[in-house]
Formats: structure tokens, C-alpha cells, sequence
């Protein structure tokens, strides 16, 4: 059984997010998945402002009764708050995981796919010296070979002359 961590495609019609999951590598894109991993939403949108997102915690949905809802009485245009300095929000695609649950599975063998591979490249997850399919590494430069010029290849003989 071959393990493969990719994307699963969640959401509504022109508003997707994806789960990235550790799957069978037989089974449909929607199939239901040996574990999910994490999540990316591609489509940009507001930062949070200066706070990291809370993890869910338990089953509560109980509201402290001084504590008014995110947003509530701030003055909001186009949908949008503004920022601190006055200008539109910083808009960013969220990208989360659980960087231990991936290590272990390619530990274990699983082969990302090719958006995974790159999301794993650009965290700095894949190790060195593993290289899967779509990750673009140039070699080192002790290793480039570069094409030899007319000048530098071979140094003139004497008698050897091509001007004459």
C-alpha cells in the first residue's frame, strides 16, 4: 500500500480550501483519508491582526458575557477592517499543519505529492539530500559544470596561429 500526502479539495464552488492528508494512493482525491494533517486555504485573506489563529480546545461554546465578539463596534468598510496605519489589511493565504505527524509519515515512506512537495520545500521539512517530484533544487556550484569558453579553454600554441 503506497501512502501518499496530498490535497483534498474542500469548500463551495469558486471558494476552495484543501486538507492536506495522508492517503492511499489508489483512492479518489475526495476519498476519506487515513489522517489529516493540516490545512491551506489558497484564496488570500486578512491577517490577523498582530495575534496567532487559537487552536480549538475542547467542546465549549460558552462566551464570557464581558467579552464582546471579534469586530463588534469597529466601523468596517468594503467588508474589511482597516489597519493601524489607515491602509487596506495585509492579505495572506494560511498554510497550517502538524510538522510532527509529516515528518512521521516520511519517515515512514509516504511520497508528497507535487503542491506538497513544494508547500514541504518552501517550510524547510524535507531533509537534505531527499528530493521528491516538483521540488526544484539547483545543484551546488562545485558541482555546476559550466561550458568551457573559446579564451579560457586552451592556450595558443606557438606556430599556432588562426590569424595568418
Amino acid at each position: 500500500m503506497v501512502v501518499r500526502l496530498r490535497l483534498s479539495r474542500k469548500g463551495t464552488r469558486n471558494s476552495p480550501f484543501y486538507h492536506v492528508v495522508a492517503i492511499n494512493d489508489s483512492k479518489p482525491r475526495d476519498a476519506r483519508p487515513i489522517e489529516k494533517l493540516g490545512e491551506y486555504d489558497p484564496i488570500p485573506r486578512p491577517a490577523p491582526s498582530g495575534r496567532l489563529p487559537t487552536p480549538f480546545i475542547g467542546k465549549s461554546t460558552a462566551r464570557s458575557k464581558e467579552k464582546a465578539a471579534p469586530g463588534h463596534g469597529a466601523v468596517m468598510t468594503s467588508g474589511l477592517a482597516p489597519t493601524a496605519q489607515g491602509g487596506q489589511p495585509k492579505l495572506q493565504k494560511r498554510l497550517e499543519w502538524n510538522e510532527e505527524r509529516i515528518r512521521h509519515w516520511l519517515k515512514l515512506g509516504a511520497q508528497p505529492s507535487k503542491p506538497v512537495a513544494r508547500m514541504l520545500d518552501r517550510a524547510g521539512l524535507v531533509p537534505p539530500g531527499v528530493h521528491y517530484k516538483g521540488i526544484y533544487r539547483p545543484p551546488p556550484a562545485e558541482l555546476r559544470q559550466f561550458p568551457a569558453s573559446s579564451k579560457t579553454a586552451a592556450p595558443a600554441k606557438k606556430g599556432d596561429s588562426t590569424l595568418s
